[in-house]
């Protein structure tokens, strides 16, 4: 007899502390509506926007207020989702980065837990995780750009595959051949828009995509949009 395995619950790009303000909320309903069994995270869960090398805004909280927000903030989500997996993105790195550019070694830096305020029951991977006994991979999706980045990143690398980080191109697209179909998932994201992090989008004419994804199967995923909120 065949065990039916319980979904997969999808995210990123939530951008701590500058993520929408009913996300944790949203992603909570999300896992219980749906029944998940598992958490996983397409990274950039946090933002580090007053330490990135770009222009910093002049009101924003400063390195230190930010970080402690961050930490506050990313322990409620450890208490909703005591186990997942993280896959690092760009901006989870940018402490990292600023640290190579002046020349200091990244390993005098605390665990990626630590760092985060993650606790054990994170697994936590610079690259990649997979689920469903390795049939569905998930990445960050850099390099993995456009419209159809997701569905054209799993038939390059042959799997189902799911990606964050295009906030405004959530969706999920199907490709089959003779042998099997595959999918590909884009998770949106769960970043503020009027966030003052996201103030260098202002005038773009595409937004965020808020909402995450539900992984059913290695043949089958959705894209769940936060709506009411």
């Amino acid at each position: 007899m065949v065990t039916k395995r319980k979904p997969c619950l999808v995210f990123g790009d939530l951008h701590i502390p500058y993520q929408h303000e009913h996300a944790l909320e949203f992603l909570c309903e999300t896992y219980n509506k749906y029944d998940c069994g598992s958490v996983a995270c397409t990274g950039d869960l946090c933002d580090f926007h007053a330490m990135s090398r770009h222009v910093t805004e002049l009101d924003s909280l400063s390195p230190n207020e930010e970080y402690a927000k961050m930490l506050d903030l990313t322990a409620e989500l450890t208490r909703i989702f005591p186990k997942a997996k993280l896959v690092l993105g760009n901006h989870c790195q940018i402490p990292q980065r600023q640290m190579k550019e002046i020349g200091l070694s990244t390993a005098m830096l605390r665990s990626y837990n630590d760092l985060y305020g993650l606790g054990k029951g994170w697994k936590i991977d610079p690259l990649y995780h997979t689920i469903f006994d390795g049939e569905v991979l998930i990445e960050h999706g850099i390099g993995s750009n456009g419209m159809y980045g997701c569905i054209n990143s799993a038939i390059a690398k042959r799997t189902s595959y799911v990606q964050g980080h295009t906030h405004s191109y959530a969706m999920v697209a199907y490709r089959s051949n003779y042998k099997s179909t595959i999918f590909g998932l884009n998770t949106g994201c769960l970043f503020d828009s009027s966030s003052l992090a996201a103030r260098y989008g202002a005038h773009s004419k595409w937004k965020g995509v808020l909402g995450c994804g539900v992984v059913y199967a290695p043949d089958h995923a959705e894209f769940i949009p936060m709506r009411g909120k």
